[in-house]
């Protein structure tokens, strides 16, 4: 029997990643437009006007009522395919493209409508360990000699995320996730071998790695009846892997892309611990990157069940990794999850869980980041072991 389901799994799982692979980050974009006359008033006045009416259309087709005025752009507005963040249930707002066309401004946008979770979470908080994200070509930052790029966007990941409700405990290491060849993504066994021994160590369920892929420049033209606009503009792709290492499951394997207009001249040495350089069109374009990242990634944590692991055992009593700052309290029951690795036809090993259904603990004691488990069977001691994992019972 363990011969068979070895040998499915080592079928099923190069399935399954392609599977996860191909996956995209949770949104719901719609489209919208509108068209407002210019006559003579300050186009920015005209265009600030233009984008909302065009998000209040796209809402408006998803059955939500938000005019105009409830819309805030918190300043952002630049060039076509910017992110933009606004209130309410609206998230993100790309803009597709702008046109005047005989005095009159024509603007199409895509925005991402908060989803309504339907899916079954408990109550608990997350923990997410979070790797720093290093530049995959670091020659390509010698062009303003950005070299300190990847610390200053990992803290601001870290930042962002903190500030999120269900996240609360964001832990940033100074450790990096680069793959062996830049030529080719890493291998589902070799995120999974990094994930699991990285949650082992900082005792975290979700893993946050990834790396800067592209700050590579490039010239744009742009036609004009006399002579030619040339911008030197420059790109800012970020790949990002949430891995769930007790379930050994990818959640998010996405490359979140943006560009702009690079304003600093070729010798000049680019602080990026300066206000200067995020208030540019480029700084603020790798903000709103960051921002779209970790929206995603927050929609996806939500839909994630707590796991706890276990970190010490006697013959009375059970010791998890996750406490008060998660939400746990005195009385919150637990159901134990039997952890087998199985080694797959490369080597590389896995995780099967099952779950023990007649095992319930019961938590007695809490603290900041631990809980002390006991259970009126008294087999459940001799049946568990440490990284072994409980799960929270209904109504918890």
């Amino acid at each position: 029997m363990n011969a068979l389901r070895r040998a499915l799994l080592a079928y099923l799982l190069p399935i399954l990643w392609l599977g996860l692979c191909s996956q995209q980050a949770l949104a719901v974009w719609y489209q919208g437009n509108a068209k407002l006359a210019v006559d003579g008033v300050d186009l920015n006045v005209i265009r600030a006007a233009a984008i909302k009416n065009a998000i209040a259309d796209a809402s408006f087709q998803h059955g939500i009522m938000i005019t105009a005025k409830d819309i805030s752009l918190d300043g952002l507005l630049q060039s076509s395919k910017t992110e933009l963040r606004s209130e309410g249930k609206i998230r993100r707002v790309e803009i597709l493209s702008e046109e005047v066309i005989d005095d009159i401004l024509h603007v199409y946008v895509k925005v991402d409508i908060e989803p309504l979770f339907d899916c079954s979470h408990d109550n608990y908080m997350r923990s997410l360990l979070v790797t720093q994200l290093p530049m995959l070509k670091p020659a390509q930052a010698s062009y303003g000699a950005i070299f300190d790029l990847g610390p200053q966007v990992s803290k601001r990941v870290e930042q962002q995320l903190f500030s999120d409700e269900l996240v609360a405990k964001v832990q940033l290491i100074n450790q990096v996730f680069i793959p062996r060849s830049v030529l080719q993504e890493p291998t589902l066994g070799y995120i999974s071998q990094t994930a699991r021994h990285l949650a082992n160590q900082y005792h975290s369920q979700f893993v946050l790695f990834g790396y800067i892929r592209d700050i590579s420049l490039f010239e744009q033209t742009t036609k004009g009846l006399i002579s030619d606009d040339v911008a030197l503009r420059r790109n800012f792709t970020m790949q990002l892997y949430l891995f769930d290492a007790f379930n050994n499951k990818m959640l998010v394997n996405q490359s979140y892309h943006g560009e702009a207009d690079w304003s600093f001249d070729a010798t000049y040495p680019v602080d990026t611990y300066n206000s200067l350089f995020w208030r540019s069109d480029y700084g603020r374009v790798v903000l709103n990157t960051i921002n779209s990242a970790v929206i995603d990634i927050s929609n996806t944590l939500t839909c994630q069940k707590s796991l706890g692991q276990i970190i010490h055992k006697n013959n009375q009593q059970i010791v998890i990794n996750i406490g008060s700052e998660m939400g746990v309290a005195s009385g919150d029951r637990f159901q134990l999850i039997k952890s087998e690795a199985i080694p797959g036809q490369n080597g590389d090993l896995f995780n099967i869980l099952t779950n023990e259904d007649k095992h319930v603990l019961t938590v007695v004691s809490v603290d900041a980041q631990t809980s002390t488990l006991t259970s009126d069977d008294t087999s459940i001691f001799d049946n568990s072991n440490l990284f072994d994992l409980v799960s929270p019972l209904a109504g918890y």
